[in-house]
């Protein structure tokens, strides 16, 4: 089931436990409570005192959807590059079609079959490229979304890969990484196909916003992890309010220096291109865009319409990040 293109199934969420599968050498120590039988959360499963301890104690993971494809292995890698960096344990999740999607119920034991070699090679191939990396696997039945939905409740990110591109008709709505990035509890990560010209910089957009300010020290602590300059921009189109828009660029960056010593902060005002448009040049050579998820939109909407078009126009990795009320 890809994680980057439109589920073959009609949406009916995941009726079926989780089930993890561990490489050689990685720990699966605490990763029933994430994967092994469902989320407390989720399922109304009361806590005890000893299970609320033990979650306490699993390791943060990143979640990463891969499918097989090339795109898909390029989110892999860059989520275990994060991972290794961070020091969490990057969880690799394939979904499969429940039974009921199935004609035959031998073509789903076959799909299970694939799916669990897709998660052994391509854990193998991740394992290869970073061997001190705390990898594990999740191979869930029902769709890509819902499954990490529920997953994200206690993940550091969601990371999926993305190759698709809205058309006149709209059909990029149905994106398994725009649902991904819509539903999710935690920052959701897209990442595009891997690209042959050169990247810089770290870009997050801005609004005044408590979501921009959000994504300003998320997007300050990623620059510095990945050793890149930080360019706060902030868009309005046209003339009005260029003083108020010059007072929230400047605001945004008010405390960063002390913070983050040595940090390269770049501001820009852009006043010619609405926001989205003005963050998609901004970020179309950039490691990394940064944006909140609903900015001015508030809690009225579930993504604003910057993150919105932004995420059907991906130009680089794209990290969306997540209210602490909705996470």
């Amino acid at each position: 089931m890809s994680f980057h293109e439109d589920p073959a199934a009609p949406g009916r969420g995941s009726r079926y436990p989780l089930r993890t599968i561990t490489r050689q050498r990685h720990s699966r120590e605490g990763l029933p409570a994430l994967a092994g039988h469902g989320l407390p959360d989720e399922t109304g499963e009361k806590l005890t005192a000893g299970s609320r301890k033990a979650r306490a104690l699993v390791k943060k993971q990143i979640l990463v959807g891969v499918d097989g494809s090339a795109v898909g292995s390029a989110g892999a890698d860059w989520a275990a590059e994060r991972a290794r960096d961070l020091g969490l344990q990057l969880n690799l999740v394939h979904a499969v079609p429940e039974p009921w999607a199935f004609p035959e119920k031998a073509l789903h034991e076959d799909a299970i079959a694939q799916a669990e070699d897709l998660l052994k090679g391509e854990a193998a191939r991740v394992g290869a490229l970073i061997p001190s990396l705390d990898l594990v696997t999740t191979l869930s039945s029902g769709e890509p979304a819902e499954t990490m939905r529920k997953l994200s409740a206690d993940a550091e990110m969601v990371v999926v890969g993305t190759d698709r591109r809205p058309d006149n008709h709209g059909e990029g709505f149905g994106s398994v990484s725009f649902q991904v990035a819509i539903i999710s509890h935690c920052a959701v990560a897209v990442v595009p196909a891997s690209s042959t010209h050169e990247s810089s910089g770290v870009v997050v957009g801005v609004d005044g916003s408590e979501d921009s300010c959000l994504a300003v020290v998320m997007a300050a602590d990623e620059a510095q992890r990945m050793g890149q300059e930080l360019v706060i921009v902030h868009a309005l189109a046209g003339p009005a309010g260029r003083e108020f828009d010059g007072r929230v660029l400047a605001a945004s960056a008010e405390g960063l220096p002390g913070k983050y010593p040595g940090l390269v902060i770049r501001q820009i005002l852009d006043l010619e291109h609405a926001p989205a448009a003005a963050l998609l040049g901004a970020s179309a050579h950039a490691r990394l865009l940064v944006l909140g998820c609903k900015g001015r939109g508030g809690a009225r909407v579930l993504v604003g319409s910057v993150a919105q078009h932004v995420l059907l126009n991906v130009q680089c990795p794209t990290l969306i990040t997540r209210p602490a009320s909705q996470a």
